[in-house]
Parts: structure tokens; sequence; C-alpha cells
């Protein structure tokens, strides 16, 4: 139902990964995408992250998914940059700029100063095709461990995982462990293995690095509870997909987590080792929340299809083009 036609711009000239691929790409961006558009006399672009034509040649729509380089310039020395510099002027020349929470749509105005009426909220989605409760020890016999709470995500600061540590270190649970699912970032892996260290945590502390994709939904569905103490997130994509296979989420009270969450998590203190231990103690000893929580979380999940995201997009498409 879609007016006019939509095509992918590819980037194939811009490849890469780190500060060097997003150089490239946005040099490609003020370029060769440039020449791309204005070749086929383009009405609209979309870009699905916070980057695109300093100068438009058509209208754009810039999505932003958080500000974190912006609150937490040393972890991003260089696209801190982007977001002090490039980004402003991004925000002032787009038709619409896309937010995935109603937090980040405040941070934008906090930060930014963009017209209120030009930024609109439309959340990302959980596929229910993939997350949905499983079965069985799959993740359990990979893993090595049989009783255990679950961290999926990075190692950065703002995750706040020095707290989580903390408060596995006060349940004081031998037969319990933590599994921190994600990639172990050089930059902040070490300082996370002290930790486990300094608090004796040992073998109770599991790695396992990125979880492939066939199996992340059996460890969220084989998991206690999903433990996500974080300090900031733009959404919270991991709380959504734990909810959606059944996992009990005991949250961070901050940022996006309780408009993502609503009333399907147990929310903490994130500030508190000890309220974080309590709330998960909570889960795990009283079965009549740990299934009230797990039966609300998948009501909740399933309010965040991928479908109604594409819907939201495509009407604000409509409406920009007339």
């Amino acid at each position: 139902d879609y007016p006019g036609r939509v095509r992918p711009v590819s980037a194939r000239t811009a490849p890469g990964r780190g500060f060097r691929g997003h150089l490239r790409r946005m040099i490609w961006e003020q370029n060769g995408l440039r020449r791309s558009l204005r070749s086929d006399r383009a009405d609209l672009l979309f870009s699905p992250v916070p980057e695109g034509m300093v100068f438009p040649v058509c209208g754009q729509v810039i999505t932003v998914h958080d500000v974190i380089p912006l609150l937490f310039p040393e972890l991003h020395p260089k696209m801190k940059h982007h977001y002090r510099l490039v980004l402003p002027r991004l925000l002032r020349r787009a038709r619409a700029v896309v937010c995935v929470s109603a937090h980040t749509r405040r941070d934008l105005l906090e930060h930014y100063g963009v017209t209120e009426d030009k930024v609109r909220v439309i959340p990302g989605g959980v596929d229910s095709d993939r997350f949905f409760p499983r079965e069985g020890r799959r993740a359990r016999d990979l893993l090595g461990v049989e009783r255990y709470i679950l961290y999926v995500g990075d190692l950065r600061p703002y995750k706040n995982l020095e707290r989580a540590l903390e408060a596995v270190a006060l349940l004081n649970d031998p037969d319990l462990r933590f599994v921190i699912a994600g990639g172990l970032d050089p930059r902040f892996f070490p300082a996370v293995r002290s930790k486990v260290e300094a608090l004796g945590l040992g073998s109770r502390v599991v790695f396992p690095g990125y979880v492939e994709e066939g199996l992340l939904p059996h460890v969220y569905s084989e998991a206690q509870a999903l433990l996500f103490p974080s300090l900031y997130e733009g959404f919270g994509l991991p709380a959504l997909e734990a909810m959606a296979c059944g996992c009990p989420v005991v949250a961070s009270d901050r940022a996006s987590l309780p408009e993502v969450c609503g009333d399907a998590a147990r929310y903490v203190d994130a500030g508190s080792s000890e309220a974080v231990a309590e709330g998960v103690r909570e889960v795990l000893e009283d079965a009549a929340m740990r299934r009230r929580l797990r039966e609300r979380g998948m009501e909740r999940a399933r309010r965040f299809p991928w479908e109604r995201s594409a819907e939201a997009h495509v009407r604000l498409f409509q409406e920009l083009l007339g």
C-alpha cells in the first residue's frame, strides 16, 4: 500500500566496522549517496541509524536509538565527535526524527533542542517466530550449568555489571551461576574479570561469549531470571526478548526500561547492590511472583511485534510524502 517506489540504497562502497568503517561510510553518505539519490530523483531517504546527508538532496528521516556517545563520551572517544558536531546538523535538516523510546525522545529534546513535533516515537520489536518459550535443557547442557540467572549484552560500565556481580555475591548461593552472555570486549573484560575474582565468585560466573542465534532463545527460556541492571538504555531489547521467552526479568528502574517492560518486571534501584540482590532473591524464592512475571512478560512482549513498528514507519512516510 506504500505510494511510489521503494528500494534500499547499497553502501557497498563504504563497508567495515569500527571508527574507520564509520568514517568511510560517512564520506560515502556525503558523496556517493547524494549522487545516487539525485540521479534517482528520490523524494525521501530513511536512515535506520543516526547518519545521513548533512546537505540533503531530498527529504530525510533519521533514526536515533540513544545518545550514549554524548552521555558517556569517555567510552566513545571518536564517535562523540559525530554526536556533538554532525548529528545536530542532521537533526535540524531532517524532515522527521524517529526515536525507539520516549526516553530517547526526551534526551533529544533536552540535549539537541529538536522541534518537538518533528520527533516520533516508534518502538523496536521482538521476533515472535524466534523468541518464544523453549522446552528441554539444551542451553544448560551447552553452558555446563544447572541453575542460572542471565545477563545479555556488552560489558560497558553503564551496563552496571559491577553492581550485578556484587548482588550475586550477596546472594551467597553456591548452586546459582551468573551467565554473562555477549562479546568479551578486551577494553572492558579485564575489569569485569577482576571484579569476579575480587568478590571470590570464581566459577560461579560463566562467560560463554556471543551466543549463536539459534541457541539464544533456549538460553533465555532456561534461565531462572534475566538480570538487566543497566544505568542507561535507549530501548532495552534483551529484556523484551527474555519476556517473550517466558523468562522473568529483574530490571533497573532507570532510563527506558520501565517504559519497555511495563508491569512485567521486578524493578530494582540500579545504584544499590543490596537492592539488586533483594530483587533477584524475591524472584528466585517466590514462585507466585515468578509465575506472574512470566505471564505478564509474554503478554507484554506480544505488544511489540516488528509488524507494528513497520506499519508506524510506513504511516510516517505516507504523511511526509503527502
